[in-house]
């Protein structure tokens, strides 16, 4: 699939809570792939990192395929109120429903190709979370993490 899918035809509509006091440069991104059911579990780990990390310089990217006025609310409050940055991007889902899934593996496991294809020409890193992983400490050992040209990290359990 080509980028020309991804962002024209895939990301309807992107949502920036801005309140980060850092510059772009120096953030370390960190994405989220939900479908409405962990939303609320979304911000919960979201509100964890900040917690656990006051001192960095964080943005998070949610990628998700509904998100209501209460949720436009609920994230906006959470990134003025940890003085960060979040965007949401509305993700057009009718293709990827087309593709195979199970009750445990639905479409929005789909959502991580977009994350990574989003982000391939605009930074050198992104770590991916799961909605439900809660942070209870800092993450300045990924963040400090060097990798070689095309290669990737990830935690298989």
């Amino acid at each position: 699939m080509s980028r020309k899918y991804f962002e024209e035809e895939v990301i309807q509509q992107t949502l920036d809570y801005n309140y980060a006091q850092h510059s772009d440069a120096d953030k370390f991104n960190i994405a989220y792939g939900i479908d409405k059911n962990f939303l609320f579990g979304c911000g919960v780990s979201i509100a964890s990192v900040l917690l656990a990390n006051p001192e960095k310089a964080l943005a998070f990217h949610v990628f998700t395929d509904f998100f209501d006025s209460e949720d436009q609310q609920r994230f906006e409050a959470l990134a003025k109120q940890y003085a960060t940055q979040i965007v949401v991007y509305l993700i057009d889902c009718e293709r990827l429903k087309s593709l195979p899934s199970t009750k445990n593996w639905t479409y929005a496991t789909y959502f991580r190709f977009i994350i990574a294809d989003y982000f391939s020409d605009k930074t050198d890193r992104v770590l991916y979370l799961d909605a439900d992983i809660a942070c209870k400490g800092s993450i300045q050992e990924l963040i400090d993490l060097n990798f070689a040209e095309n290669e990737i990290a990830a935690v298989v359990a």
